[in-house]
């Protein structure tokens, strides 16, 4: 009996310094919290940026948040599983007094170094916080593309099909088409769909691009947004019948 009523007498203190400890732990993390809110994030401005093979890109745009204050930073593009960290660019800046900043990293190419119409090649976004240490914190990743348009020499028969290959982010997501004229003539001697792109700006189809009727000679291929030729806004290949098919 007398043991029995020992034990109430004994429990209380156990659960007393859990209690205790359980406060300190709630101490500790409500000291964390401030250092976690302050972690850098980034909100890239577009899926897909384009490069224009020998004129440089279009800047890699990212805007971030929840930096150091008036710290400085690196903001670096790196190849996926390439030779390291800003193997793809990188820039410099200083956050600001509520520690954002508007990051923009220049000519940016495609991973792999191709010129020709890509559906967006990855490259994989860093920040270094220099108020907090310097240590990498991934926030993201971009698409890259080219501003381009490629039509297969083969087969040689104008009326066979061929792949055409276009890219760029001013198309991105719209439906193209393409539109054969003669050198400085605006009159269309065939259109051709070529389907709708993605985010990149980029779609592949394999189509008849000579005129319905032809003769030997010059001729230009247009690409653009839209069933209407727009020869400001779209891309060119030049090719000749009887020389090139």
């Amino acid at each position: 009996m007398n043991l029995n009523l020992c034990v109430p007498s004994i429990a209380p203190a156990p659960r007393r310094r859990r209690t205790l400890l359980a406060g300190a732990a709630a101490v500790v993390a409500g000291l964390a919290a401030p250092g976690t809110a302050l972690a850098v994030t980034g909100t890239v401005a577009k899926p897909c940026f384009s490069h224009i093979p020998t004129k440089g890109s279009e800047p890699l745009v990212v805007a971030l948040t929840g930096g150091t204050p008036g710290a400085d930073y690196i903001l670096a593009a790196s190849v996926p599983g390439g030779p390291g960290t800003g193997s793809a660019g990188s820039t410099t800046g200083t956050f600001d007094g509520a520690g954002n900043a508007t990051a923009q990293i220049e000519d940016v190419s495609p991973p792999g170094g191709t010129i020709n119409p890509t559906a967006g090649r990855r490259v994989d976004l860093t920040v270094q916080d220099y108020g907090t240490g310097g240590q990498e914190v991934p926030i993201g990743s971009a698409l890259i593309t080219n501003l381009a348009l490629s039509i297969s020499s083969t087969p040689r028969s104008p009326r066979a099909h061929r792949k055409v290959a276009v890219s760029g982010t001013p198309f991105a997501n719209q439906t193209l088409y393409g539109f054969v004229t003669k050198p400085g003539s605006s009159v269309v001697l065939r259109r051709v769909p070529l389907g709708r792109a993605n985010a990149c700006g980029y779609v592949s189809a394999r189509r008849v691009i000579a005129p319905r009727r032809y003769r030997r000679g010059s001729y230009r291929f247009y690409v653009n947004a839209g069933p209407k030729l727009h020869r400001s806004k779209a891309l060119a290949f030049a090719f000749r019948i009887g020389s090139i098919f």
